[in-house]
């Protein structure tokens, strides 16, 4: 089997008090193995994303179990969207 490269989106839901700790967050999900890269990019209005580029091998609840990953890691994690895939 070969490996596909995946760009996501990921969005933070706005808790009522403060702004999410985005710095914390992406250090969390940088430490996955299948991430190469992590950013932190201005969304809009003050809002951010974090934005996500894993290597992950091609096979049938890959992907599914990564994002289940991405989204447990934590509380804050509202909306994961793919934005680029490709074979490599």
């Amino acid at each position: 089997m070969g490996e596909v490269v995946i760009k996501y989106k990921v969005t933070l839901d706005q808790p009522e008090e403060d702004s999410p700790d985005y710095e914390t967050i992406a250090d969390r999900i940088s430490g996955f193995k299948e991430v190469q890269t992590v950013e932190i990019k201005p969304l809009a209005f003050g809002m951010m994303f974090i934005e996500i580029q894993a290597v992950l091998s091609e096979g049938d609840g890959i992907v599914d179990g990564f994002e289940d990953r991405v989204r447990e890691s934590d509380e804050l994690i509202g909306q994961i969207e793919a934005l680029e895939m490709g074979r490599l």
